[in-house]
């Protein structure tokens, strides 16, 4: 198969600025998260200059900005400050902002976002691994089944927006009964899955939760950050990563996106 050298679209990158303002997880003690045991690497501003010397040997024409978890408190300053680089910098073109979905005020914080003219979707992290604690970023396995939570994801579909769901294989079927209950809401399935690991029975574990999700349209899947767990992109992850929702899913439900810095 020849090589694709045409423009892409990155769907999922972040930015950084004003670190000790505005990401308050950089000023915290190094513990283990999901990026890794020791992330001090990611503790530096990343700018659109910074993004455009890193998209240019690759002929990336435009990009989506995915919340890089700014101080929850004012979710709506992110959106701000990333469309005010976008109007002067030309990047990014879509923004997918933060938003807690069982929040009571959840429509008035919508509501600002939508008033950014880039804004196309939320991304509320909702991870929670059955073994490796430092692997959960909610406080239940259910988080995603609550009432709060449900009517939350009824408000995002109604307000035209995308929902990012980052979970693992084992919440696929929640993700599914979500699916099912929202038909008119697109959502991406982000880092496709979350594949932890190469071996035979973490990949099986991981298709045969992807099969649930299958038949359902409104469900996408962003084929990104799939060196999340192994630090390395291997071209066997890789390969067994992107050849599988490709084939399970088809070219028109997967879409590319880098995840960085």
């Amino acid at each position: 198969m020849a090589r694709y050298n045409g423009p892409i679209i990155d769907s999922h990158h972040h930015i950084f600025w004003d670190l000790e303002a505005n990401y308050p997880w950089m000023s915290k003690p190094m513990r283990p998260m999901i990026f890794g045991d020791d992330w001090s690497g990611l503790k530096r501003e990343y700018s659109v200059a910074d993004l455009r010397s890193d998209f240019k040997p690759h002929n990336v024409v435009k990009s989506v900005h995915v919340q890089a978890n700014f101080d929850i408190t004012r979710p709506e300053d992110e959106t701000a400050g990333l469309q005010a680089m976008a109007d002067a910098e030309g990047f990014p073109n879509g923004i997918v902002a933060y938003a807690d979905l069982t929040d009571p005020n959840l429509e008035t914080v919508l509501d600002k976002h939508l008033g950014y003219a880039n804004t196309r979707g939320i991304r509320q992290q909702v991870y929670w691994h059955t073994e490796n604690e430092y692997w959960r970023y909610v406080d239940r396995s259910d988080f995603c089944l609550s009432t709060s939570f449900r009517r939350g994801l009824s408000i995002v579909s109604d307000k035209g927006l995308t929902f990012d769901f980052q979970g693992f294989a084992s919440q696929f079927g929640d993700l599914a009964m979500l699916a099912r209950e929202c038909r008119n809401l697109k959502i991406c399935l982000v880092h496709a899955g979350m594949l932890t690991a190469t071996d035979s029975s973490k990949v099986a574990e991981w298709r045969a939760a992807l099969e649930v999700l299958k038949p359902l349209e409104n469900v996408f899947i962003k084929v990104s950050g799939l060196n999340t767990f192994t630090r390395e992109l291997t071209p066997d992850l890789m390969g067994i990563a992107a050849n599988t929702v490709l084939d399970m899913f088809g070219p028109d439900r997967c879409f590319f996106g880098s995840n960085y810095p």
